[in-house]
C-alpha cells in the first residue's frame, strides 16, 4: 500500500508570508497542533507546531537558563509571576511576525508513491504530521495517525477536496476582511 491512498489532502493552504497570528488563528480553529506551510507557489516549507510557538510565550529568563531550571524532571520556575496581560502581549508581538520565520524547515517528506509502512515508522518516530510532495515539492497531502485511520475508511475525492480548498481559503479572507472593517470602525 502506498501513501497516497490514505493521504489527507490539504484543504487550505497556509503561507510562509502570512502573519504568524493568522495561522494560529486557524491552529485554534481547527484544533491542529501541526500544520503544513508553503511558498506561495505551493513549495512545501515546513511545519510549524505548538509546541514551538508556546516557547515564544514563555519569559525570554527562561530561555537564557537553558535546563538548569529543571530538578527532578519537573519545571521549577513558579517563582516567576506571570500576568496573563504579559503573555498576551508577547503572542501580539509574535502574531505580527512572518510564520516563515518561526517553521521547522528540517522537516522529512515522502511522496504519493513512498510506501505507507515508512510513513508510519516516521510517525511512529514521532514526527506526527508527515507532507507528500510531488517531484517538484509541491504539497499534495499529508499523512497522520488520524489520516491513516480515516484513509483505510473512506477514499479521498480529490476534486471534491480541491473545491473544499478553494471555498475555506476564500472564506477565511472575507472573515478576516469583515474582522478588520469591523476594528476600523
Amino acid at each position: 500500500m502506498d501513501c497516497k491512498s490514505v493521504m489527507a489532502p490539504i484543504k487550505v493552504s497556509l503561507y510562509t508570508d502570512e502573519k504568524a497570528g493568522d495561522v494560529i488563528d486557524f491552529m485554534v480553529e481547527k484544533h491542529m497542533g501541526l500544520v503544513p506551510v508553503t511558498e506561495r507557489d505551493g513549495t512545501f516549507a515546513g511545519l510549524i507546531s505548538g509546541d514551538s510557538l508556546m516557547s515564544f510565550l514563555l519569559p525570554k529568563a527562561l530561555s537564557s537558563m537553558g535546563s538548569t531550571f529543571r530538578q527532578g524532571g519537573l519545571n521549577r520556575v513558579s517563582y516567576l509571576h506571570e500576568s496573563a496581560e504579559e503573555m498576551k502581549d508577547r503572542l501580539d508581538n509574535l502574531g505580527e511576525r512572518p510564520i516563515g520565520e518561526l517553521l521547522d524547515r528540517k522537516v522529512k517528506t515522502i511522496t504519493p508513491e513512498t510506501p505507507l509502512i515508512d510513513a508510519l515508522m516516521m510517525i511512529k518516530d514521532k514526527q506526527y504530521v508527515v507532507p507528500v510532495v510531488d517531484e517538484k515539492k509541491k504539497l499534495l497531502g499529508a499523512i497522520s495517525f488520524f489520516s491513516v485511520l480515516y484513509g483505510l475508511k473512506e477514499e479521498y475525492n480529490r476534486e471534491t477536496v480541491d473545491k473544499s480548498k478553494a471555498e475555506e481559503r476564500a472564506n477565511r479572507q472575507k472573515e478576516k476582511e469583515a474582522k478588520k472593517a469591523e476594528e476600523d470602525q
